[in-house]
């Protein structure tokens, strides 16, 4: 499997891609795929299953393809290279203003990102637009076909805007739903609206980050801050058991925690947060069942990474990623 994938990070112009689609190594590795994480799905043999094992098999073809896109925020990377490449342009180089231009998936097509990838198989091409039925929505699907298929669809667009950005000296990453850009100051010929970040904050995924001085400062934005009480309330409100309420907390805390743990003005904010949530599973749950009170996740207590992230290129490929590791890259709900 991972010689296939080796191959396919070299792929040229005339290579029958969809050969590897059918390939027994790569479906048996996409039915394992859905079979753990998608039990409940794969042993009922629900429709479910079956389209995210034609996702899984298309993003085994794709990810090591993916990583020729230059720019690309990978998916298998944390939030903290996303906020070290925020803070290396404004901090390093002054790029203090930000743009952002989001990709519209109702609209997508995959030839034009396949040709720029160099790839021109035809078949390939129908297999692959047929998933794009997917894409649209806030579902699980959704989310994940988006992630399978991004680096394709959108590369055409990424490519051009990158020599643009180039041009100007700016700073460019791009992912499956849009890109952003820091400059020195604003241009035009990318379509994007710019705000200068010393002049107001701005929202940027689940952060909000603004220059003061000559630094950049970044926090959690408000949306994830209501994202994590609405979570504790409706887990409280529920008919659900003390257990079942505690998990449902446990993993919006950890939603949030997953993108405050990079961000170092978020420390203050997650210790009052903290004190919120637990107020209220102390009243509600472990005052009634202490024994849960060990299974509690304080975000307090959780740990903190705000040191600047270079990731490795593919971790698809490099020989001293662990095979856990490695299955732990296609979980379709990180």
């Amino acid at each position: 499997m991972r010689r296939a994938q080796r191959s396919l990070a070299l792929v040229g112009r005339h290579v029958n891609l969809l050969r590897y689609l059918e390939r027994d190594s790569f479906l048996n590795v996409a039915r394992a795929l859905v079979e753990s994480y998608m039990p409940r799905s794969s042993q009922k043999q629900l429709e479910i299953a079956d389209v995210f094992r034609e996702l899984y098999a298309a993003w085994l073809v794709l990810a090591p393809i993916s990583n020729r896109a230059q720019g690309y925020w990978r998916p298998w990377w944390c939030p903290g290279v996303f906020t070290s490449w925020l803070r290396i342009e404004a901090n390093r180089f002054h790029r203090c203003w930000l743009g952002h231009v989001g990709y519209d998936w109702t609209t997508a097509q995959i030839a034009p990102g396949a040709l720029a990838a160099g790839i021109t198989d035809e078949t390939f091409f129908y297999h692959l637009q047929g998933l794009l039925d997917h894409v649209l929505g806030d579902t699980l699907r959704a989310g994940f076909a988006r992630y399978v298929l991004g680096s394709l669809t959108w590369r055409h667009i990424a490519e051009t805007t990158l020599q643009v950005a180039r041009d100007h000296r700016a700073g460019m990453l791009w992912s499956e739903d849009g890109m952003w850009l820091l400059a020195s100051k604003p241009f035009e010929g990318v379509g994007v609206e710019w705000i200068d970040l010393r002049e107001q904050p701005a929202e940027v995924l689940s952060w909000q980050t603004h220059v003061v001085g000559s630094l950049l400062h970044i926090k959690m934005n408000d949306a994830s801050v209501q994202r994590l009480k609405e979570g504790v309330r409706a887990a409280l409100a529920s008919d659900a058991s003390p257990e079942h309420k505690l998990r449902r907390i446990n993993a919006a805390a950890r939603s949030f925690h997953h993108y405050a743990r990079y961000a170092f003005d978020a420390r203050q904010q997650t210790q009052e947060l903290e004190a919120w949530v637990w107020r209220r599973v102390n009243r509600h749950i472990v005052q009634n069942t202490p024994s849960l009170a060990a299974r509690y996740f304080n975000l307090r207590q959780a740990p903190w990474d705000t040191r600047l992230h270079f990731e490795r290129k593919s971790y698809l490929l490099d020989r001293d990623v662990t095979e856990e590791q490695w299955l732990n890259l296609w979980n379709p709900r990180r």
